[in-house]
């Protein structure tokens, strides 16, 4: 596919385009604003958990069931759904609710359309060499993610975390997880008739000839619900060009689970667009947190107010990325000063690369957001593959037959990368190279090769660069790993009122999309800190 057709096919023209571009340079003109010199004291809290994703959420909900009162600091916007869904946009037509702060939609293929700065859903974390995909909204990953839900590969968890019960994770807090996130699998029957898994089916068709495996996996995504957008006789939300924008119906995000049992119980209050800036060690055993109100316009740098908390015990859920910058940010300015030496390492993208094949098969002029299987060169009889990679057979939306196949992947690269506060800038930054990506690229160009041997084609090399999209990630791991920077069940060592449950756990690879194993972990993690802690 051309790139001019792709423009096209946006509803765009070259003088669109040389807008955006325009609006981006202008960006780095912009002065930000000065912080406000006045200082909001905002209260005493018994619990704060900051950031509302997967950790966060069972945090939340777990801690609320119980009796104990909780308060949330997200740094996105809460996205209530209305009647007319119209609270999240679609992803061929972004406007401001896409993108967080930015001038153009975020996005892994380059949506060349010029919006306004606002706190919209999905952010674009830009390191030197790689750049980090993130949920900004009360609800975190699980707004603008796929939902595939995966348990990790047994053999995995048991070569990560050795020292834990893998009999106790698989028969109880996976399950516990999958069940609260309302997982389910798409009906066989429909995903075989129904055009809008056409694409799908194509790259099955391809894999079949090369001799490679496919298998289905869950979804948090209701598939009754999908069965009946088919039908006509409700919104399309999944089957309507939505997913990385947000759904305006049909997925089961945290918000309308984890969440919403956790403010029924009356025991959380929930304050949006709030930045955590630092957090800081009192001598009394409390800690002090410095949040940044943010404004709906001008971006992170122009703050509405800073507001000072306190609080016994902090959940420290922003993320691998949010949680390590944090912690070594307030390290580096003195505020917590007995973190160890492995608070920022051990991280990696999950192994994470994007790919694409053109002109085998038609992939179908509609297509469902939703993935729901994929090939699977990691376990047993690989085909003799060299190199592990699970594949999402994933799906290319324009509204047009592409006759492209898209693959997002999962493999099993070795290396790993660590966050660091750089003085001069005063900013955490990324040590990864992308050279340390090789691994799945090589991954990535095996898969394309069997399937081409046996199918034709060729590379879709006008997407990403030059095909392989190897220098950003949805799935960041790693930064404050269990059992190294926390203890067994993720109390910050140095600092045991200070509990980490997000990815920063996990050291580099899942091995699988990480929500459920990020959620089950939370679990079990949240099941000894309430015995243990809260009596």
């Amino acid at each position: 596919m051309q790139r001019r057709k792709f423009i096209k096919s946006l509803g765009l023209g070259v003088a669109t385009v040389s807008a955006t571009a325009a609006m981006s340079g202008c960006q780095t003109l912009a002065k930000p604003q000065k912080l406000p010199n006045t200082v909001t004291q905002a209260g005493h809290f018994p619990n704060i958990i900051v950031g509302s994703g997967y950790g966060g959420a069972v945090s939340a909900l777990r801690l609320s069931e119980q009796g104990h009162k909780v308060l949330i600091l997200e740094m996105g916007r809460r996205w209530d759904r209305t009647p007319e869904h119209d609270t999240f946009c679609k992803m061929i037509t972004a406007d401001k609710r896409s993108s967080w702060f930015s001038n153009r939609p975020n996005a892994p293929i380059p949506i060349p359309i010029p919006i306004r700065k606002y706190p919209g859903v999905l952010d674009l974390v830009e390191y030197d060499e790689m750049k980090v995909f993130a949920g900004r909204a009360y609800g975190g990953g699980s707004i603008v993610n796929g939902a595939i839900a995966i348990a990790p590969r047994r053999s995995h968890f048991e070569a990560v975390f050795s020292w834990i019960d893998s009999d106790e994770m698989y028969d109880t807090y996976f399950p516990r997880a999958m069940k609260a996130l309302k997982v389910s699998q798409i009906p066989e029957d429909f995903f075989n008739d129904t055009k809008y898994y056409e694409f799908t089916r194509a790259a099955e068709r391809q894999a079949e000839r090369a001799g490679l495996k496919t298998e289905f996996f869950a979804n948090s995504y209701d598939f009754d619900y999908m069965q009946k957008e088919a039908r006509g006789e409700v919104y399309q939300s999944g089957l309507g060009g939505e997913v990385i924008y947000g759904n305006n119906a049909g997925k089961f995000s945290l918000d309308l689970t984890y969440l919403k049992d956790a403010e029924a119980t009356g025991n959380v209050s929930v304050r949006t667009l709030r930045k955590v800036n630092s957090i800081q060690a009192l001598d009394n055993d409390q800690l002090r947190l410095e949040v940044h109100v943010l404004n709906t316009t001008g971006g992170v740098d122009n703050i509405a107010n800073i507001e000072h908390y306190t609080c016994d015990k902090l959940f420290l859920n922003a993320g691998s990325t949010g949680t390590s910058e944090l912690l070594l940010k307030s390290q580096a300015e003195g505020k917590l000063n007995n973190l160890n030496e492995h608070i920022g390492q051990y991280w990696g993208p999950n192994g994470n690369i994007m790919t694409g094949r053109n002109f085998v098969h038609a992939a179908g002029t509609t297509q469902s957001t939703i993935p729901v299987k994929g090939i699977n060169l990691w376990d047993g009889d690989r085909g003799g593959s060299k190199y592990k990679i699970f594949a999402e057979l994933a799906p290319l939306p324009l509204g047009l037959e592409t006759w492209t196949t898209l693959y997002l992947a999962i493999t099993d690269n070795p290396e790993r990368g660590n966050y660091y506060y750089d003085k001069a800038s005063q900013k955490v930054k990324l040590n990864w190279k992308r050279k340390q990506n090789q691994y799945s690229v090589n991954a990535a160009q095996e898969l394309l090769d069997k399937l081409g041997a046996a199918s034709g084609g060729t590379k879709a090399r006008l997407l990403f660069n030059n095909g392989f999209g190897d220098d950003f990630c949805y799935h960041p791991l790693g930064g404050c790993v269990l059992g190294l920077a926390t203890d067994e069940v993720g109390r910050v060592k140095g600092h045991n009122n200070i509990y980490v449950q997000d990815g920063a756990l996990i050291p580099g690879s899942a091995g699988v999309n990480p929500y459920v194993f990020i959620t089950g972990l939370a679990e079990r993690n949240m099941a000894i800190i309430l015995r243990e802690d809260f009596g």
